[in-house]
């Protein structure tokens, strides 16, 4: 009898879907949906990312970038004093200069974290093109695509850790994709400039997908691509990064024990396989790799070509990890985020049933990916309920002591303070972050600068006869205490 009663209901749900999916499975849903759903991620990144930042709760990234937007629209060469490099030398990041140019009118900081937010739910167009294009899904698959998308961890990652102008990739790799496997080759050319002109070791992703485009039958753009892009890579290796370095190699450091300029990196890369190999599977790099495919429940790699055009670069980040003093960046996630979604839509799609239009994706399936990104969104995300993100954007004591000694700084002068003051003291040429990870090094703090600005709580080692030693020293170095309060202190110097 149960089983009676089930079937109808099971065979009412089936066609309540069907006519469902038949409605939204027009030309006017795939206009509307993709930007609806844009529209609706887009408030929410940019709500969390003005909410933390109201809180103070951001740091040396943020800062970096706001002086560097700030000495830009100054027409100042943009030198990040507290990365101790020109703006260009480290990625040849060119495109941050329109950014930078809307905060001569607009507030610096609530420009760039809204800009970023905005260019990150963008990807969700190009995605949703993706799905419904090339791997030909119906309506609910896309959506499931899309929502998986808004819960990545990384993403979130992104969006709540400063700014980085790398989040301007992400759209444009994503619509590389796109135009690329549709053969619409003035859009995907556009995209890739965008690409490479945000971050130059991303021609190294738009060179592996040239080869992608020759796999897939398209011979010739794939040649020009890769070699146009290796040309990119070369001249932004061997002319643009040096040029803002003093012909130095800025990326020794993340490749110690390989080679000390780019070439003999390479040579060494290719001299040392195990010890590269060594690298690439430490512990903590298995650990990114999960973080970055369980949210999609590893669908990706059921079609693994569309991850290829990533594999170059990711196996560099990951080496790059293990060196000393190198932990994984928020913005090294952008280029593989792009290629996981593109190969987990047309992974779904090869495990799907063709009807005679679209193909039909077992609701399970999608029910499993949706509950996946649900369960590593609450576990990873630094938006996750469990973070209280409702909570952000609430200012105590503490807060409001920042921006009282941040009020307190003269202008002009030269400062290093701890990384929540940063973006409140960026608008200058020389700013630096204090280091109170050991020991107080006092005249390394003062080397250099009129105002010390320490908040307690980025020294959370230090003891009372820490302070007290930090305090003494920099009154002998000619410094006074003109501020204190809640645990900032603003320390100016006198003599």
């Amino acid at each position: 009898m149960s089983e009676r009663r089930e079937l109808p209901l099971k065979r009412r749900l089936d066609l309540l879907t069907l006519r469902l999916q038949g409605r939204l499975d027009s030309a006017g849903a795939d206009r509307i949906l993709p930007w609806a759903f844009f529209v609706a991620l887009f408030a929410v990144l940019a709500g969390f990312a003005l909410a933390r930042a109201h809180g103070l709760e951001e740091g040396a990234d943020l800062g970096t970038f706001t002086q560097g937007a700030w000495l830009i629209t100054r027409g100042d060469p943009p030198f990040l004093t507290i990365r101790d490099t020109h703006l260009l030398a480290e990625q040849a990041g060119f495109t941050f200069y329109p950014v930078a140019g809307l905060t001569s009118f607009l507030p610096a900081i609530p420009t760039l974290l809204v800009v970023q937010a905005g260019l990150l739910a963008l990807g969700v167009v190009p995605l949703w093109r993706i799905a419904r294009q090339i791997a030909d899904l119906r309506v609910g698959a896309s959506l499931v695509i899309l929502s998986a998308f808004a819960l990545y961890p990384a993403i979130h990652e992104l969006n709540t850790a400063g700014f980085h102008p790398a989040a301007m990739a992400l759209p444009a790799l994503l619509g590389m994709a796109l135009f690329g496997l549709t053969g619409r080759w003035w859009l995907f050319a556009a995209c890739a400039v965008v690409a490479v002109l945000t971050r130059a070791d991303l021609a190294l992703v738009v060179a592996a997908f040239g080869g992608l485009l020759v796999m897939e039958g398209r011979r010739r753009p794939g040649l020009i691509t890769m070699g146009v892009s290796f040309a990119y890579v070369a001249l932004a290796l061997l002319v643009i990064q040096p040029h803002y370095t003093d012909g130095a190699f800025i990326h020794a450091v993340a490749f110690e024990g390989y080679g000390t300029s780019p070439l003999g990196v390479l040579g060494g890369l290719l001299a040392h396989p195990f010890s590269a190999v060594g690298d690439l599977i430490d512990q903590q790099n298995f650990e990114i790799l999960v973080m970055l495919f369980a949210p999609v429940f590893f669908l990706p790699f059921v079609a693994p070509r569309y991850l290829l055009p990533v594999v170059p670069l990711e196996c560099l980040y990951l080496i790059a990890n293990v060196s000393e003093d190198r932990v994984a960046r928020p913005e090294h996630t952008v280029a593989i985020t792009a290629f996981v979604f593109v190969a987990t839509a047309i992974g779904l799609s090869k495990i799907g049933r063709r009807s005679i239009e679209r193909v039909n994706v077992d609701r399970r399936v999608l029910v499993a990916l949706l509950f996946a990104s649900t369960v590593f969104f609450i576990q990873d995300a630094p938006s996750s309920p469990y973070e209280e993100p409702w909570a952000w954007g609430t200012r105590d004591v503490a807060d409001q002591a920042r921006l009282d000694a941040a009020d307190l700084v003269p202008e002009g002068d030269s400062v290093r303070a701890s990384p929540a003051l940063l973006p409140l003291l960026a608008e200058r040429e020389a700013l630096y972050e204090l280091d109170t990870t050991g020991n107080p090094h006092v005249r390394r703090a003062a080397d250099g600068v009129d105002a010390v600005v320490l908040d307690a709580e980025a020294a959370p080692d230090w003891d009372d006869e820490d302070r007290r030693r930090f305090q003494e020293g920099l009154e002998e170095l000619g410094f006074e205490e003109v501020f204190a309060e809640a645990g900032i202190t603003l320390y100016e110097r006198v003599s």
